[in-house]
């Protein structure tokens, strides 16, 4: 268990050269396999105390939150970052299709809008915009670096989990991100929005913003940084990083024959698919995470900063 606060979030989005703005808008954040011990609070505050938890497909065992960089303020709520056990099952029947995990990185747009319009659940959300990295499971009912990686948009919005809270056996995701709590939708006739979804939403729909950014990364990230504190630690490159480190990375890859594109500082599809190339090139096909970390930067001769 630990204290999470404004500062281990800024660390994280240095370590991964995410470029979060600045001002007053609110900046959305997935840590999967995390929750708030108290998945009750879901006010704007300087610290929320949360807790590793073990993702089974079946119970929500992450955490979505909100971030108020203008005040330094974050307000959390139990969510999952990954589809329901439910979904997983009947893909695994389909090759993987029908179900997918998003992979972690920093996804610059999520908007204001309807998820699944004209049906009777659908409600208001915010919808995904653009093509995004996903894994799709055949094998099994988890997902690993021996899952394939897409590259495409599966509508993989943010929105109401149809469950009552972290002990409800099941919720609705077969790859969206997902906040317990029930939405204001047709099938629910005159009923508003309920549990921590309601909060959620509120907080977001009343502002004037439209899109808002998502950094999605792990508990276990997040617990390293508020453990050990300011010492320093290796920065990492994946989806969503940018800058001159990511420069540096697409030269690298074009040198070594697994980048065609620009090096144009932005780690989008074409370096991250480069990145899978060479990791399964250089460390065997079951080492494709699309991170660059220590081991693959170090075999491409990239350097990472300590920050």
């Amino acid at each position: 268990m630990f204290a999470l606060s404004q500062q281990h979030l800024r660390r994280l989005c240095q370590i991964n050269s995410f470029a979060v703005p600045d001002g007053d808008g609110l900046i959305f954040f997935g840590l999967r396999g995390l929750l708030p011990v108290n998945e009750n609070d879901h006010e704007f505050r300087l610290l929320h105390q949360v807790q590793a938890a073990a993702v089974d497909h079946l119970h929500p065992r992450c955490l979505i939150g909100q971030w108020n960089t203008a005040k330094g303020t974050l307000a959390v709520f139990p969510a999952s970052t990954t589809p329901c056990l439910k979904y997983l099952k009947t893909a695994k029947q389909k090759n993987g299709a029908g179900a997918n995990e998003l992979m972690t990185g920093f996804y610059k747009d999520y908007r204001k809008g309807i998820h699944k319009p004209g049906a009777m659940t659908g409600h208001e959300a915010f919808r995904q915009t653009s093509g995004r990295p996903i894994r799709r499971t055949a094998d099994d009912f988890d997902f690993d670096t021996q899952d394939r990686v897409e590259f495409s948009n599966p509508h993989d919005n943010l929105h109401a989990s149809w469950s009552m809270g972290l002990s409800h056996d099941g919720f609705a995701s077969a790859g969206c991100q997902v906040i317990v709590g029930y939405p204001k939708c047709e099938r629910r006739g005159k009923l508003s929005d309920a549990g921590p979804w309601k909060t959620f939403k509120e907080n977001a729909y009343r502002v004037p913003q439209h899109s808002f950014p998502y950094v999605l990364l792990t508990g276990r990230e997040a617990e390293q940084v508020a453990i050990l504190g300011d010492q320093p630690l290796t920065s990492k490159l994946r989806f969503g990083s940018s800058g001159e480190s990511v420069r540096k990375l697409q030269s690298l890859l074009k040198r070594a024959g697994f980048y065609e594109g620009q090096s144009d500082g932005d780690f989008g599809e074409r370096t991250l698919r480069a990145v899978l190339a060479y990791q399964i090139s250089t460390f065997g096909d079951d080492a494709d995470d699309g991170i660059v970390g220590p081991m693959t930067a170090g075999a491409l001769g990239l350097k990472l900063s300590k920050v």
